[in-house]
């Protein structure tokens, strides 16, 4: 087993077409777990980076 946890997630019906559009067998992501740790990967790559920048103009 993985080195992972389990969350659940509640998630609008548009984004759950998006997410069968893109994630599955022969898609741009192998499932729905893949894509929400993409998602959040850059999400939280982003939100470091904000953060990063707003700390270095305070100096």
């Amino acid at each position: 087993m993985s080195n992972k946890d389990r969350i659940t997630v509640t998630i609008s019906p548009y984004l759950k077409n998006k997410l069968a559009k893109y994630a599955g067998k022969n898609k741009l992501f192998s499932s729905a777990s893949d894509a929400a740790n993409v998602a959040l990967t850059e999400l939280f790559v982003k939100i470091e980076q904000e953060e990063k920048k707003e700390k270095e103009s305070e100096k």
